[in-house]
């Protein structure tokens, strides 16, 4: 890949990463928090999960196609493929991971037009979230058949791909409900009354993170194993670095989880308005490392582990 077209690949990349991780995170809340407590009716709540979901739809939109054009550019002769029909015809209609680009390309338009026509009702547990959420896991999961792991022999890329299938979506659920977590805590600063919902949605978000976090650890474990033996033992690649600084993050997030589940969570009944705020700060903290750790994964998706 061209240094030109390595950051493009990068920065679209992880902007597709941070909107379906935002948009998953949002479309999943509904469903683990049906039942229990009543929803508080929140006119601040209701805009700013439009604004999250509109913002994610669109960017989501937006950095696929630059993800889908630098791409046709690095298999042509550079920027000008993108006007060559015959090559367009090969890239799209001739290749299986042509085929993936369309399939990828029709999601995000059923996606962007779910966006656009349910922003009214988008903290329902109904038909269209099931949909939008599925548009979306469907799109995280099919990133890996342009990928590394469509790169595997045909006898281990089936397990790979359901390795990253299973960390990715676990990633997802776990750190996507950053943003619903967010708005909900930062309502909670303005208006105490929320406080028993606030409750029952961190009881139903640890349960729901805690599997989830199940699904990281058990996916990377399948598939990482493959991708180590290409590495040198001699030197250490870009993509060596990277997975070190990816497990460090992780061990970052995982230490606020654990003190936002059992030291800031049981304040909500002694300290509501200190604890609140705190986990409101973590929540924040939690977000800025959720970016990093998706900017790595970024570079990883693209690199090789063999240097």
């Amino acid at each position: 890949m061209s240094d030109e077209i390595f950051p493009i690949v990068v920065t679209a990349r992880w902007a597709q990463f941070i909107a379906l991780f935002m948009l998953f995170g949002q479309f999943l809340y509904p469903f683990y928090t049906v039942g229990g407590v009543r929803p508080p009716r929140s006119e601040r709540l209701a805009s700013s999960t439009r604004k999250t979901v509109a913002t994610a739809g669109w960017v989501q939109a937006l950095s696929i196609l630059a993800w889908v054009m630098a791409s046709v550019a690095n298999m042509g002769d550079g920027w000008g493929s993108l006007v060559d029909p015959e090559f367009l015809k090969a890239f799209f209609f001739e290749t299986g991971f042509g085929h993936l680009w369309l399939a990828r390309l029709l999601m995000t338009a059923m996606l962007l037009g779910l966006v656009v026509g349910m922003r009214k009702r988008l903290a329902a547990a109904d038909a269209s979230t099931a949909v939008a959420l599925f548009l979306v896991g469907a799109l995280l999961a099919s990133q890996a058949g342009v990928g590394h792991p469509a790169a595997f022999p045909e006898g281990e890329r089936p397990l790979v791909i359901i390795g990253y299938g299973l960390h990715i979506l676990g990633a997802a659920a776990w750190i996507g409900g950053f943003w619903p977590l967010r708005a909900l805590l930062a309502e909670m600063t303005i208006d105490n009354r929320i406080r028993p919902y606030l409750q029952f949605v961190l009881r139903r978000y640890a349960i729901m993170a805690s599997i989830a976090v199940v699904l990281v650890l058990l996916g990377a474990a399948i598939n990482i194993r493959p991708q180590v033996g290409l590495i040198d033992p001699g030197s250490i690649s870009a993509w060596g670095w990277a997975v070190g600084l990816k497990f460090i993050l992780f061990g970052a997030l995982i230490a606020i989880a654990y003190r936002n589940r059992f030291v800031l969570t049981p304040l909500l009944v002694t300290r509501p308005a200190d604890a609140s705020k705190n986990l409101l700060r973590n929540i924040v903290m939690d977000q800025g490392l959720a970016l990093a750790v998706l900017a790595v994964a970024s570079v990883m998706g693209i690199v090789s582990p063999s240097g």
